[in-house]
């Protein structure tokens, strides 16, 4: 009887107990994903070479000094002209030609002359930057030289290169009147002959101090007459000492797709011209110059 009881008792004191134990589920480990595997760290390409870094060189090392710098103003108008017999005769206008690139040519002839070891770059200016060059205010004593050095250094500024080419329009006075040609166009005398002529004038600016080094014009060309090769400005007929050239069958006046015509002919006149000249300016003044 006593047994009993002490069993009973037992068993009243442990059925909480197992109850607790059997509703509480041991804990389900979730099952570990494995590591996604770390790609392997690639060593950086080695850098591919710029295609214009070479180009980008030159500039840099033309912005440093050791370049030459064109200023071309020359290109922009073609003179037509007529010589009359008496001055009541005389007729000069103007025809636009920037559109045939003659400014661009003369940078072209430059880099030319200046041969594949030197830096030669073209110097953008305003439109208006050659105005106090082209129309000087009137004094009693003008002083071309004087106005073109202030214009290159307004357009230059800090410089950068050792020298500057400047090409402008020269002026050639009529040896038989008191008329005069200026840049690039045709002149007829009373309708008679008419001559095709590109008139530059040349010079080179020392890039640090700006004074003139070296002055020159477009030399005259060759027209070959037979096998024999004539300087053309020499003749007797002609009245112009610079660069010019006859042009035969060639109605008078002009209309202005004549003129228009003229732009391969004017280009080979002024290249030829340029070509004769630049090398002397360009050469060093002694030995020691490099």
């Amino acid at each position: 009887m006593i047994r009993t009881v002490v069993l009973l008792l037992a068993l009243t004191v442990a059925q909480p107990a197992l109850a607790q134990t059997a509703s509480t589920p041991a804990p389900n480990p979730s099952p570990v994903k494995p590591s996604p595997a770390k790609p392997a760290l690639k060593k950086p390409a080695p850098p591919k070479p710029d295609a214009g870094a070479p180009a980008m060189a030159a500039t840099a090392a033309a912005q440093r000094g050791r370049c030459i710098g064109v200023i071309p103003h020359i290109g922009d108008r073609f003179v037509v002209q007529t010589i009359g017999v008496m001055a009541f005769g005389n007729d000069l206008k103007e025809v636009p030609i920037e559109s045939w690139g003659l400014d661009d040519l003369v940078v072209a002839r430059v880099r030319a002359a200046a041969g594949a070891g030197v830096a030669v770059r073209r110097i953008a200016y305003p439109a208006n930057a050659f105005e106090p060059y082209d129309h000087p205010p009137r004094r009693l004593f003008g002083d071309g030289d004087k106005d073109l050095k202030s214009v290159v250094q307004a357009i230059v500024g800090a410089g950068g290169c050792e020298r500057y080419v400047v090409v402008v329009k020269d002026k050639n006075a009529d040896r038989l009147t008191n008329q005069t040609f200026t840049g690039i166009g045709v002149y007829s005398r009373a309708g008679g002959d008419v001559h095709l002529f590109a008139l530059a004038a040349l010079i080179v600016f020392d890039g640090h101090t700006f004074e003139s080094l070296k002055k020159g014009v477009g030399a005259p060309v060759e027209e070959k007459i037979g096998n024999n090769p004539t300087l053309y400005d020499l003749t007797r007929t002609n009245p112009m000492r610079g660069a010019n050239v006859p042009l035969n069958d060639f109605s008078w006046p002009p209309t202005t797709e004549a003129v228009m015509g003229l732009r391969d002919a004017t280009r080979a006149l002024l290249a030829e011209s340029l070509d004769k000249t630049l090398p002397k300016l360009l050469a060093p003044k002694n030995a020691d110059e490099e």
